[in-house]
């Protein structure tokens, strides 16, 4: 296993952050202290990465006291927060990204915000809960993986978290394909419960990419001076992700298509069923009606009725009830009730098969 270079940087000894990493020039990374705080967005070589917990109520202040965040980004970090954003102001980018929660048996479908600023110096980001990209960008760092500035940090992030939903991705679909095998095995109703959770996820799933993709979008639309070293790495940084979240964003795209299919064709095939029982139900009742009418008509408290005085009444009444069904049974099968596929089987043409077998008489 590789050891984590940054297990220290998890004691950062101030009330409300979680850790402190420094990168140097080459964007290595490894543990900060309290000073990397006291300077953050202060000239110096490499860069810091501060992490926040909101659920410490000392955080909120502790946020305050960072003088190199402008209002904008002090809001982003703190503020509640229910969509995706993000907003380029004053040299600083802040915002919000969602992302799925991470517990100790891995990534969760439930999600939550991460919230982030970035400067020419730090990226400061801060969250509620554990969260996939961020635990993955820490572990990545730990195992040496550079970064050369802020926003290279950022870029690996959020492919941490588009890879994330790359994965889930894979698994929905995969979902989608056992669905898939039990409706052409004539399933249908076991293929439920499996299409309704992965058409669930995928539209979730679906939502959270558009909302990534449009984020990111309106990051690449900066109009600031085109001559600025930090406007230009910020908009091939957003145009990177773009790229990497569209195909994404296609691929979700086809999904919901074939889940809307998969539907289709399952609420047809549940439809045949339910028709083939009513059909069932029908035959039956039509097969027992006249029996009914005789049973009814010897059931009448009348005067000279038939068969009163005979010792075998009650066999002819019985003989009388069969009849009837299997009179009413003629009927139907000389009218085509009995088989709904009949009228199908006779429009077949009879000299099909004699017409594809091929003519012997060369042989």
């Amino acid at each position: 296993m590789t050891p984590d270079r940054l297990r220290d940087a998890l004691d950062a000894g101030i009330p409300g952050c979680l850790w402190i990493i420094r990168f140097d020039a080459q964007g290595y990374a490894s543990p900060g202290r309290f000073e990397d705080f006291d300077s953050l967005g202060k000239p110096r070589e490499g860069f810091v990465w501060l992490h926040m917990d909101l659920t410490d109520v000392r955080t909120r202040p502790l946020i305050g006291r960072i003088e190199a965040l402008s209002d904008s980004a002090r809001e982003a970090l703190r503020d509640p927060v229910d969509h995706q954003y993000l907003e380029y102001s004053e040299g600083l980018v802040s915002g919000a990204l969602l992302d799925h929660e991470r517990t100790l048996s891995g990534t969760v479908a439930h999600t939550n915000y991460v919230r982030f600023a970035i400067g020419d110096s730090f990226l400061v980001t801060a969250r509620r809960s554990p969260m996939s990209c961020v635990e993955a960008t820490r572990n990545a760092l730990g195992r040496g993986v550079a970064a050369a500035s802020p926003f290279a940090l950022f870029e690996i992030m959020a492919n941490a978290l588009v890879d994330d939903m790359v994965r889930m991705t894979q698994e929905i679909g995969a979902a989608f394909d056992h669905a898939e095998d039990l409706i052409i095995d004539s399933r249908g109703r076991a293929a439920r419960p499996f299409l309704g959770r992965a058409r669930r996820d995928a539209v979730r799933l679906s939502r959270q990419v558009g909302g990534l993709v449009s984020t990111l979008a309106r990051l690449e639309a900066i109009e600031d001076d085109p001559d600025e070293a930090t406007d230009n790495a910020l908009r091939e940084t957003a145009s990177r992700l773009v790229q990497h979240t569209e195909s994404l964003a296609r691929e979700m795209t086809s999904i919901q298509e074939r889940a809307r299919l998969l539907q289709d064709e399952l609420n047809a095939i549940l439809n045949l069923e339910t028709n083939d029982r009513l059909f069932a139900l029908t035959v039956v009742t039509i097969l027992l009606l006249p029996a009914t009418f005789v049973t009814g008509y010897f059931g009448m408290n009348t005067d000279n009725l038939l068969f009163t005085g005979n010792g075998n009444g009650t066999l002819y009444a019985t003989i009388m009830c069969f009849a009837a069904s299997a009179l009413a049974l003629v009927l139907m099968r000389w009218l085509g009730l009995t088989n709904p596929n009949e009228g199908e089987d006779a429009s077949r043409p009879h000299d099909a098969v004699r017409h594809s077998r091929p003519a012997d008489h060369n042989l």
